[in-house]
């Protein structure tokens, strides 16, 4: 008898958990990780990362470098794809505040996406020589899943 109702318990316990994660209230330990470099001889090094943002159903990705011209103005993506192979911007193109590189050649941006993390797939960020330059690439790096 004992065991009948911790058979039950557990499988209660089992049920509910599965449920909630069908339901999205269990949040899995997700991040992408990704090393940023310079390209076409930019000498920018770097690191993204995207989590689940604080507010349910948000993602936050935040980028940094170093090694860029002071003062640059440069637009910003994580994208869909790969840098080998490119892709579309994820989320919003507006979720992406520019990032303003300071007197010591470094740079810090946060965005916030108005979408799921994700837990599969492939992405990458990518920053832009300026805006008038949007298709000149100065730095990509790919994003890795880790749990």
């Amino acid at each position: 008898m004992i065991a009948t109702r911790m058979t039950a318990a557990a499988v209660a316990l089992l049920m509910a958990m599965s449920s909630a994660e069908a339901n999205g209230a269990v949040r899995r330990h997700v991040a992408w990780d990704g090393v940023v470099q310079g390209l076409g001889g930019s000498k920018i090094r770097g690191e993204v990362e995207m989590v689940a943002g604080k507010v349910s159903g948000t993602t936050a990705v935040e980028v940094t470098y170093a090694r860029d011209a002071a003062g640059a103005v440069r637009p910003w993506h994580v994208h869909v794809g790969s840098c080998a192979k490119g892709g579309p911007v994820l989320g919003a193109a507006s979720a992406y505040p520019l990032l303003r590189v300071n007197g010591k050649g470094a740079a810090k941006g946060e965005a916030t996406l108005r979408l799921v993390l994700p837990d599969s797939g492939s992405f990458y960020v990518n920053i832009h020589e300026s805006a008038a330059a949007m298709t000149r690439i100065v730095a990509c790096g790919d994003l890795m899943l880790e749990e």
